[in-house]
């Protein structure tokens, strides 16, 4: 039977907190910083509860007084009534890991403050990562929202934890468009002439106004292919030679800008996903897609508190990282130190009424 222990890093693992907070930048800086903040911690968190019980209740039909009511399945509603699981991830440092750092820890001709460097520096390391595995589930949902209107928590995104498919985020159908023809055609796709304008004037008439334009790196490598943006844009910077002309982010934007439409940001995060102990990059951002948002913050990240906050399980040791509970121990059988993160948050998209996706490659 397995029994955990105090951590084998003895008094510093005590200090394992004030290690955090003096080492905040040395932490990947994630995406969904930008546009989403932490709300208040809850005892509990539903996914009715993060993205809206009046979003998920509006969602039904719209039908003529004499039509029977459309009868509805589970399953679509379901995924709305259960809890948000736990986002975490646990490491181990083995026996063979320990016997190497005794022998770094034992070797002659070394000063104490370079042996407690390196103890300090195997320990963060596995600290930063599972402080950094938490923030990247985080961004991946962020990411999928913002260019989908749904979060895939599926075979692909999640291959060693629950399966739900996607979950809708329920934007309006009609902030939904595609492309007049699609941007995968350079001689004749027309995004600036009619893609984005007209998106700009349907969102004016009801009150929005967007600020940015969110678009994948690899897609705007095609938007910039684009025989009538290479044209507009040489125009604009005063030279005739659109064929020739390198088109800058900093140039379309001040066009765009110019026009006082949203202005591009470009996309650029790729996420490791890890499956019998093989990791493979995914692209969360849908790189056929253009998010038009607007300005400020996009929405609020909802999250529960852990169970282990409430009732700590003796002889671990306990920090907090942003929202996320680090915990580490040892174990006596098997043997092992282990270092464990989690996080119970799911995103809100509060704004989703007025974002709108241009679905750009058909």
């Amino acid at each position: 039977m397995s029994t955990a222990v105090k951590s084998i890093f003895g008094a510093y693992a005590d200090r394992m907190q004030l290690m955090i907070d003096r080492s905040l930048d040395q932490f990947a800086q994630p995406w969904y910083t930008r546009y989403f903040g932490f709300a208040p911690p809850q005892m509990g968190l539903t996914y009715t509860s993060a993205i809206g019980r009046s979003r998920i209740e509006a969602a039904a039909s719209v039908i003529s007084t004499d039509a029977a009511a459309p009868l509805r399945s589970r399953p679509a509603l379901e995924k709305y009534s259960g809890e948000v699981a736990k986002i975490s991830e646990k490491v181990k440092m083995s026996e063979s890991d320990y016997r190497d750092f005794l022998t770094l820890q034992s070797l002659t001709g070394v000063d104490d403050a370079t042996k407690q460097r390196q103890l300090l520096d195997f320990m963060f390391g596995d600290i930063k990562r599972v402080g950094d595995s938490v923030d990247s589930r985080v961004d991946m949902m962020c990411l999928q929202a913002v260019s989908t209107g749904k979060v895939k928590v599926d075979a692909t995104t999640n291959p060693d934890g629950l399966v739900y498919d996607d979950i809708d985020l329920l934007m309006p159908a009609g902030n939904k468009v595609n492309a007049s023809v699609t941007w995968a055609t350079a001689a004749s796709a027309k995004p600036l002439s009619e893609d984005i304008p007209a998106i700009v004037q349907a969102a004016s008439t009801r009150g929005i106004t967007f600020e940015k334009m969110l678009m994948d790196v690899s897609l705007w490598w095609k938007f910039i292919q684009i025989a009538e943006v290479k044209s507009l844009v040489s125009n604009a910077m005063g030279t005739k030679q659109a064929g020739n002309v390198l088109i800058s982010l900093e140039a379309v934007n001040s066009l765009l800008a110019a026009n006082g439409w949203p202005v591009i940001e470009l996309v650029n995060r790729k996420i490791g996903v890890e499956k019998d102990g093989a990791i493979t990059t995914v692209n969360p951002f849908d790189t056929s897609v253009v998010s038009f948002v607007p300005a400020g913050q996009l929405g609020e990240i909802k999250n529960a508190v852990s169970i282990e906050r409430i009732s700590p399980i003796p002889q671990v040791v306990y920090a907090n990282y942003n929202r996320a509970l680090i915990s580490k121990w040892k174990q006596n059988e098997p043997f092992g130190e282990y270092t464990k993160a989690e996080l119970i948050a799911f995103p809100a998209f509060t704004t989703i009424d007025s974002v709108y996706l241009l679905k750009a490659i058909l």
